[in-house]
Parts: structure tokens; C-alpha cells; sequence
């Protein structure tokens, strides 16, 4: 392929001249900068960079359009509110230049028809019937419970989660390829654990290899009830989003949000386990009630995804401030939360502003200030936060999920 007319980034500068040919890691790359759209002879169209096109049976929508299904999706927030009027126009924008979005946006709920009897509709008299014997959570593999164990131990280091990870040879793999990717961006090629480990951070690695286990342990969820690329997407989504704003709040571990904000929505992916068809019946009146799945979820489960979440995370011996942080990341806070809590529970409201995936989600809910004012930053960073979220995010969701 390739190119007819030269690619410049948003700030002008001149990155592919006119006239070579466009290699898949250019393609990559392009992607990981944000650009979407090339321009190339049409018997060389890549289809990943041309999303511009409508999708089958649908038109193009005019800016008034537009601005009225952006209207809905941001109906429960205030469009005067500085944060939310700044994400408001980012969203704008992103529906020219990523079009699932607006697929996402009006993408009607097809989870409503459910029929269900009284058995099918309340199995679940409370958290203790989750937790009995007869339904017992699910046990990760015995290296996920070493890894975290390392994750604890202050004085653990490069070797020691070398050592670990290396005893399961497709995570190791996986992680090798990450680091070498252009989500990184590595000079030089990195090949082993051991310097991997040293050129992130052995905390980096083991927040990798606790995320790739999880997500590989829930890959054969079934996905007739939830879209779980589109589940895997927008969780991708959160814990990047948190791992960048804790490198703008003070006193934050960007590791621990990262791995809160990638299994927030753990607990819903239990429910989809083992009562597929209740979780389908809550997220079908979630719908039909204008509500999210959490504000239903007690009246079939006895909690919310969120506390549940939270239960898993201590049966899985995650630190207290990860299970917080999947916990109460659906709170209405009447008071300023924990900066680690505050970033997850703003992360998850941001990438669904975006429209970033879903996660089974029906409406926007309206933003808790008091999280956005524990954050102490100013709206004014989350164009940029938004922008490297972009960059990283294809590249990362191939390696986590696809």
C-alpha cells in the first residue's frame, strides 16, 4: 500500500511522506498516534483505518443529529458544569473521528425481550447464597495467587516475578510481546522477564500478569448475553485511563488503579457465570427502566456487581485498596473519596462518557463531583488524558483480550 498524500500529526508535524509504501507496524503506529483515516489508492484501503464509513443500513448523521444523541447519552449530567461540558465536546469530536462511537450511542438494547417465571427471575435470596457452598467462586490458577503474593512483598524483585511468570509459558509470551510492542515503545528489543522487570518496573509486570490472567480465565464466557470484546474493551479502557491519571494526582499507586480499573466490573462477569439468564432479565430492565445494571441488580442478586466485585477481590487476596476501589466504584458519594477510589469511579464514567465499549451499562450517570474534586486536577488535563488513552489503547486491548 501506499500512501498518496503525506500523514501530519495533530500539531502539524510531518510524519509519513507521500509516496511510501505503508508497512502493518506503520499501520500500528499510526494507530497508536490517532490517526484513522489515510489516504491511499482504493485497491489498497486498509479496512482498520477507514471507520469513517456508516455502518450497514445507517446513514450519516448531520451535526444536529449528532448533538441530539450526545444530548441524551450526557442527560443526567450538567452541560455548564466545566468537567462534563470538556468531555461533552471531546465526545463530539470523537464521533467524527471514531465512528463506533456513535454505533455504540445508538446501538438499541436487544436484552429487554427476556421472558423469565418467578424461579428464573429471583434465584438469588441474598450474598450469603452466593456465597455457599453449592456456588462456589471461581479459583485462579495457582501462579495467579504467587504473583499476587510477590505484588505484596516489599522487598520482591525482577528476578523473583521472572521466576514466577516464567513457569507459564503463554503469559510469559503474551507479557514479552506487550513489552516489545509500540505500547511501549522500546529502542531495543526486550527478551526475557528478568529485563523486562527491570525496564518497566517489577510492579508493572506483575499488574500485567494479574490482568492477562483474569481475562484469560473469563475468555470462554459465553456472549450471548454481553458483547465481551466490547466488556473487555471498555474494562482495557478503565484501567488505562486510571493508570494515566494517577501520573497527574499526587500519592496515587498507578499500578493498584490500574488493576482496579481493569476488573471493576469483575463481579458482573460472576453473575454471567453462573445465572446467565437473571443477569440478561437485570440488564434488560435496566433498560427498560432507564437505569444502570447496578441500580437493579440487588432486586435479583441481593448487591450490586460493584460489592460483589469487591468480595471477589478479597477472596482472591488482592490488597484491600484494589477490592475498595472494584467496590465502590458505583457509589454516590456524599463526601470526597480516597484519591485511588475517586480515580477508578471517575475512569469508569469517563471511558463511558466516550462511549469506549460497554459494560452493560444503559445511561450515563451523572458525574459525582465530590470523586471528580478528590482528584485535585484541573478538567483542562483530561484532553491530553484522552488523547494517550487513544494511543495506547489498540495496541493494548490486542495483546489483553483479542
Amino acid at each position: 500500500m501506499v500512501l498518496g498524500r503525506e500523514v501530519v500529526n495533530r500539531d502539524g508535524r510531518r510524519l509519513f511522506d507521500a509516496g511510501i509504501i505503508l508497512s502493518e507496524k506503520m499501520i500500528r503506529a499510526l494507530k497508536m498516534w490517532g490517526i484513522l483515516e489515510v489516504t491511499i489508492p482504493k485497491d489498497g484501503i486498509p479496512e482498520e483505518l477507514t471507520p469513517q464509513n456508516p455502518p450497514p443500513g445507517r446513514t450519516r448523521l448531520d451535526t444536529g443529529e449528532k448533538k441530539a444523541v450526545l444530548a441524551r447519552h450526557f442527560r443526567h449530567n450538567d452541560l455548564e458544569n466545566s468537567v462534563v461540558k470538556d468531555i461533552y465536546a471531546l465526545s463530539f469530536e470523537r464521533i467524527e473521528t471514531c465512528p463506533e462511537v456513535l454505533n455504540f450511542l445508538l446501538e438499541p438494547s436487544k436484552k429487554g425481550s427476556e421472558k423469565s417465571d418467578v424461579h428464573d427471575q429471583y434465584p438469588v435470596n441474598g450474598i450469603h447464597s452466593l456465597l455457599a457452598d453449592e456456588i462456589k467462586l471461581p479459583s485462579l490458577p495457582t501462579i495467579f495467587s504467587e504473583i499476587n503474593a510477590a505484588i505484596k512483598n516489599p522487598s520482591f524483585s525482577g528476578k523473583d516475578i521472572a521466576d514466577i511468570v516464567s513457569k507459564d509459558t503463554s503469559l510469559s509470551a503474551t507479557i514479552l510481546k506487550i513489552v516489545n510492542s509500540a505500547y511501549y515503545g522500546f529502542n531495543e528489543p526486550v527478551e526475557s522477564l528478568a529485563y523486562a522487570a527491570m525496564a518497566l518496573g517489577s510492579r508493572q509486570v506483575c499488574s500485567l500478569a494479574l490482568g492477562i490472567t483474569v481475562i484469560n480465565y473469563f475468555k470462554g464466557l459465553p456472549g450471548n448475553r454481553i458483547n465481551m470484546q466490547s466488556f473487555w474493551r471498555h474494562s482495557v479502557a478503565c484501567g488505562i485511563t486510571a493508570q494515566i491519571l494517577a501520573s497527574h494526582v499526587e500519592k496515587v499507586n498507578k499500578e493498584r488503579v490500574f488493576i482496579g480499573g481493569l476488573l471493576h466490573d469483575i463481579g458482573q462477569l460472576v453473575f454471567l457465570c453462573y445465572y446467565p439468564r437473571t443477569a440478561g432479565i437485570a440488564f434488560g430492565q435496566a433498560g427498560k427502566l432507564d437505569l444502570s445494571p447496578h441500580q437493579v441488580e440487588p432486586r435479583y442478586f441481593g448487591v450490586t456487581h460493584a460489592v460483589f466485585g469487591g468480595l471477589i477481590a478479597d477472596k482472591w487476596n488482592f490488597s484491600t485498596h484494589i477490592s475498595a476501589q472494584i467496590r465502590h466504584h458505583h457509589d454516590d458519594f456524599k463526601e470526597k473519596p480516597p484519591r485511588e477510589i475517586a480515580i477508578v469511579y471517575f475512569s469508569n464514567w469517563l471511558v463511558n462518557a466516550l462511549g469506549i465499549g460497554s459494560s452493560a451499562r444503559y445511561n450515563l450517570p451523572r458525574l459525582n463531583m465530590n470523586a471528580w474534586q478528590s482528584l485535585g486536577i484541573s478538567h483542562r488535563v483530561l484532553e491530553p488524558v484522552i488523547r494517550q488513552l487513544d494511543r495506547q489503547l489498540v495496541e493494548a486491548i490486542k495483546f489483553f483480550y483479542e
